[in-house]
């Protein structure tokens, strides 16, 4: 019976986060954790579904993905969507089975480390590759139209192409991809969950991204200047349109009488809901301006700019979390989390965090020397908000 096994990492967000969907450079580190797919052969016309996880599901032969369980839909979208794509189909039935390393729910990719393994395993399977970033894109489209998350890019291609032990820039317009950018020796970045469950699908991320579209909308209607992404501005354009031009805030109904809509099929602007769209798009254009002023911090540091350069990214990290807040992706714990970190700054080897991925909770980021990581284990003994003492994450 054939049997292959597709494998891909969870990713940490650097920076970048939920700027991806507005053009934005982000920039990913891969995880040592790890999700397996094992695709083997099955006489009858089925997908039998196996998760360590989630348990078994078995699906007939042309069932429709909206009727069959959330978790089973990843990796049952992604078969389809790869049938699709390669014109191809297994002489009979499948069977996946799914074992993850990656925590769900968490801000790390654990959807994106299922779709790329599972896009992997039929690759092999299949005999079938694709090239350049084609696989990505099918990955975050099987999160998009199958599963109903309107995530960016920028998880798929952190999973599928990043270099572990560095930073993989990503320019997503939609998947430029740059040289990886090492961090200085002795320096790491590491995850620390914080128990708070997160999900792309959730209200306020979906609220986040509307608005980014929608003040995207109103600044064209303002300057006659059309962008493909609101990262094309810099922060100081932003800051210099009038409140009249973009608004603190707007309700849906008010913003598609005056703009008539937004150009992302994946926003719905709910007519009774009221959006911080100044801060909303504001976030974008500035963080895109905070990665590319890392990437460049980061490649020219030298033994002796060392110890100012790395507080000078750790407080890129810290805007990068008054950020997240400014659009309502903050939450008090990743907030205290943070908070701790900085008290005990760059002179004990702490030299910032911010709250990463999808924000509201999930996991924080935290830039440190790796001498320090003995203390950063000895804080998440002490700050946590979960039963259990959750595991750094490298």
């Amino acid at each position: 019976m054939k049997t292959v096994v597709g494998e891909a990492p969870g990713r940490l967000d650097f920076l970048g986060g939920v700027a991806d969907y507005s053009g934005s450079l982000v920039l990913e580190m891969p995880l040592r954790l790890t999700t397996r797919v094992t695709v083997s052969a099955h006489a009858a016309k089925e997908f039998v579904l196996v998760s360590a996880q989630e348990g078994r599901c078995v699906v007939a032969s042309g069932t429709p993905p909206a009727s069959v369980p959330k978790w089973v839909r990843y990796a049952y979208g992604c078969y389809l969507l790869f049938c699709e794509a390669q014109r191809w189909q297994p002489k009979a039935g499948l069977k996946f089975s799914i074992r993850s390393r990656v925590p769900a729910s968490m801000g790390v990719s654990s959807s994106a480390a299922l779709e790329v393994a599972t896009l992997r395993a039929l690759e092999l399977f299949s005999g079938r590759k694709f090239t350049g970033t084609a696989l990505a894109r099918l990955a975050q489209r099987a999160e998009n139209e199958i599963v109903g998350a309107p995530c960016g890019l920028m998880d798929q291609l952190a999973s599928a192409y990043g270099v572990r032990g560095a930073l993989l820039p990503i320019l997503c317009r939609p998947d430029i991809l740059g040289e990886p950018v090492r961090l200085p020796p002795g320096v790491v970045a590491v995850g620390w969950p914080s128990g708070v469950k997160h999900a792309v699908t959730a209200s306020p991320y979906a609220t986040a991204r509307a608005g980014a579209f929608m003040g995207r909308k109103l600044i064209e209607r303002a300057t006659g200047r059309r962008l493909a992404h609101a990262t094309e501005l810099t922060p100081a354009e932003v800051r210099a349109l009038s409140r009249t031009a973009l608004p603190v805030k707007i309700s849906g109904r008010t913003f598609l009488a005056r703009a008539g809509g937004v150009d992302d099929p994946l926003s719905k602007i709910e007519l009774a809901k009221t959006y911080a769209v100044r801060a909303a798009v504001s976030f974008p254009v500035e963080e895109n301006f905070r990665a590319e002023a890392a990437v460049a911090l980061l490649r020219g540091v030298t033994t002796k700019s060392r110890e100012a350069t790395l507080r000078m990214v750790g407080d890129l990290l810290y805007q990068s979390h008054a950020g997240y807040s400014s659009i309502g992706l903050g939450c008090p714990e990743t907030d205290q989390m943070v908070a701790a970190v900085r008290a005990l700054g760059p002179q004990r080897g702490f030299y910032g965090a911010r709250v990463s991925g999808g924000g509201s909770g999930g996991t924080v980021v935290v830039l440190l020397r790796k001498s320090a990581l003995p203390a950063l284990r000895r804080l998440v003994a002490k700050i946590r908000f979960s039963p259990e003492t959750l595991p750094l994450l490298q």
